[in-house]
């Protein structure tokens, strides 16, 4: 029995040791995804960039927020928020603790704030009612050294409706709901209702011009309405107005980022831009955004953050590529992370974000704190911004370890090993990232290494080749040893499909010639014309894998070839149907068989000249690419002229005639596809319909 003891106590023992040492340490998970976009502009989930931390809900004074609308974080990490519904103003410092709040004898409405050297700007809405309830802006001087913190806080001035003659005659009602101030202390006020832009107001409230509007995108129908009603006084046009921007915030460099609320397709617009005092936006206009975004900050490396009124975060490099999105709504008293509805974002100088949740039920301020992911990414950006390319490609190689899918990080490894004149991997990542630009520059150096290496070999290789060339025209002429190529040629002619195959080369040489061969001499069959279709099919396939990267915007992995290679065909086949159709309405002369092969006759000029394309597309650089589309220019005028042409004498019509009959073709044309898809979409729905029956009945079973 003492032994029995021994042994269970040895067990208990050993097991309590091994769960000592394989303790496993739970990991609380976030209530959001962190997400990027792909190299095809798909999100995808990532490593995680920012982890919530917390949620400050009650104020070191025991009071709370009440709607705030704005915020802004200094230099020195003092927080200072436009407690909306309080009416007042509060200060935190860097420990979130309260300092002062100030303000209720004054404002009314405030909706924005802004702090340059201690001045703390407010923007005022005002009541709002009547036009007489205009807004203000108010200037208060904070001292962070005062020590009774009721003292702190002096009021410098206050403004009213800028002085200017053009706002007089504009009957401008001041209404600010946001500013921004640069260090002249010149003012940039967002107005309620102003699609003209921001109001640029200086520092002795003057206004000075707006800037920044927005751009009125005109519809071909808008334009035509304008051309033919702009002098007629019986017709009411719709005015097209700029949709007004919603918020405004500024860098140290001189750049503005504006945030307007309006609706877009496919979240991709001109919600969020960064521009000059010109106005001209640095960010591309299919910049993927959403179209609810309420507040902007810009980071110390450049990079641009946003957060939406429903609570998505997103985090923007200096060029509005999206390295990060995060967040997302939250239902009343939910998880930390997540937002009902925000209001405004800011920064400290530690990175942590602060982003103020409105909604009544919540009234708060939530708190992200970078991870080491997100720490090596804007290290790698600070070092790129720089221009220290071969210094970030440590730090952008441990940034793919994160994730591998992260572009901006394979373009700074090219740009790195470009400095390193490791042009060849350089072009490898640039390809990854697909940065053609980049890559064009860098297969630049390594043609241009190629060429100083081997000019002297290529030289002789081409006099060499000329030589030997001459040499055997002047020795066949005497002993005529290629007498043979000549017999073959003819035996192999005299093969009736090889003979009309080849007969179709005519109507690159002699269009008018091969036109009269087909239709009047039979010279061409339509199985000449069915393989030059099919050749043409192949052609295609080929561009879509062989053509040079620099020129190539077909990602492979996501094509389906012989679909890409049909949508080729199958429209010209429709056309030659839809011209044979409309010319027999108009008494054309034309048979279906001669249409047919005279109209796939016109796309011989693209047999020739596109092998030639994919080729030297090989081996061209973007600052030769004029040559690569002009060839497109030529097999495209040379296939249209043909066209039109072989129509013409196929159906022995005139010129007006013949334009007509094209119209007619591809209206027709287009007529034949709509019946086709309806069709299609007919037959799938039957048949998915029948499929769910079948399914039904074997799982009943």
């Amino acid at each position: 029995m003492k032994i029995k003891k021994l042994l269970l106590l040895l067990v208990l023992t050993l097991n309590l040791i091994m769960l000592m040492a394989f303790t496993v340490s739970l990991e609380a998970k976030s209530a959001y995804k962190t997400y990027t976009l792909d190299r095809e502009d798909e999100l995808v989930e990532t490593s995680e960039a920012y982890e919530a931390i917390d949620m400050i809900r009650y104020l070191s004074d025991g009071t709370t927020l009440d709607s705030a609308k704005d915020m802004f974080i200094d230099e020195d990490d003092y927080m200072y928020i436009a407690d909306t519904g309080n009416q007042r103003i509060v200060i935190l410092d860097p420990d979130l603790e309260v300092v002062t709040s100030f303000g209720t004898d004054l404002l009314v409405k405030p909706l924005g704030i802004h702090v340059v050297d201690d001045f703390i700007y407010v923007a005022d809405y005002g009541l709002g009612k009547t036009n007489e309830d205009l807004g203000s802006i108010y200037i208060w001087e904070f001292d962070k050294e005062a020590i009774d913190p009721e003292t702190s806080i002096t009021l410098v001035d206050t403004f009213s409706t800028p002085s200017s003659h053009i706002l007089e005659v504009d009957n401008f009602i001041f209404r600010p709901i946001k500013i921004a101030v640069d260090k002249n202390h010149t003012m940039y006020v967002v107005n309620e209702g102003t699609t003209s832009g921001v109001l640029m107001i200086n520092s002795s409230n003057r206004f000075v011009d707006y800037f920044a509007s927005n751009y009125v995108d005109l519809s071909l129908w808008d334009r035509i309405e304008r051309i033919l009603y702009q002098y007629n006084d019986n017709v009411y046009l719709t005015k097209n107005i700029p949709t007004p921007v919603y918020n405004v915030a500024m860098d140290g460099k001189g750049y503005f980022y504006t945030v307007t609320q309006n609706s877009n397709e496919d979240s991709q617009g001109d919600n969020l831009k960064k521009i000059n005092i010109g106005g001209i936006n640095y960010f591309e206009d299919d910049m993927f955004v959403y179209n609810n975004i309420v507040d902007a900050w810009i980071g110390d490396v450049e990079n641009v953050f946003c957060v939406t009124s429903s609570g998505f975060l997103f985090e923007y490099d200096n060029l509005g590529n999206l390295l990060f999105t995060w967040g997302g709504p939250g239902v009343g008293n939910d998880k930390l992370g997540l937002l009902v509805s925000a209001s405004t974002i800011a920064l400290d100088s530690k990175n942590n974000i602060y982003v103020i949740d409105d909604n009544a039920n919540r009234n708060s301020i939530q708190i992200f704190r970078e991870t080491l992911f997100a720490k090596k990414v804007h290290e790698a950006l600070d070092l790129y911004n720089h221009a220290m390319y071969s210094e970030s490609i440590g730090v952008w190689e441990e940034v793919l370890r994160y994730n591998s899918m992260l572009d901006v990080a394979y373009q700074g490894i090219g740009l790195g090993r470009m400095m390193d004149q490791d042009y060849e991997l350089a072009m490898e990542n640039f390809e990854i990232c697909r940065d053609q630009e980049h890559y064009s520059e860098a297969f630049w150096e390594v043609r241009n290494i190629f060429l100083i290496e081997n000019m002297t070999s290529i030289i002789y290789f081409i006099f060499g080749f000329i030589l030997l060339f001459n040499l055997v025209k002047l020795t066949n002429r005497r002993y005529n040893y290629l007498g043979f190529v000549g017999t073959t040629k003819t035996k192999v002619l005299k093969v009736k499909p090889i003979r009309q195959f080849f007969y179709m080369f005519h109507f690159i040489k002699n269009p008018f010639d091969a036109i009269y061969g087909v239709k009047v001499e039979k010279r061409a069959s339509m199985l000449s014309a069915w393989l030059i279709l099919g050749l043409l099919f192949v052609i295609h396939i080929a561009s879509l894998l062989y053509t040079g990267f620099i020129f190539n915007n077909v990602i492979i992995e996501q094509t389906i070839l012989v679909k890409e290679g049909l949508k080729i065909v199958i429209p010209i086949v429709i056309f030659i149907i839809s011209n044979y159709l409309m010319s027999s309405l108009m008494e054309g002369e034309g048979t279906f068989k001669t249409t047919f092969i005279n109209l796939i006759g016109s796309l011989m000029p693209i047999i020739i000249i596109y092998p030639i394309l994919i080729i030297i597309s090989n081996v061209l650089t973007l600052n030769e690419s004029f040559i690569y589309y002009l060839g497109f220019f030529i097999a495209t005028a040379w296939c249209v002229f043909l066209v039109f042409f072989n129509i013409k004498d196929t159906h022995n019509y005139s010129v007006s005639q013949t334009l007509v009959n094209i119209f007619l073709s591809i209206i027709f044309m287009i007529i034949i596809i709509i019946i086709l898809l309806m069709v299609y979409l007919m037959v799938t729905q039957v048949v998915n319909f029948g499929t769910d029956i079948i399914k039904e009945v074997i799982l009943r079973e």
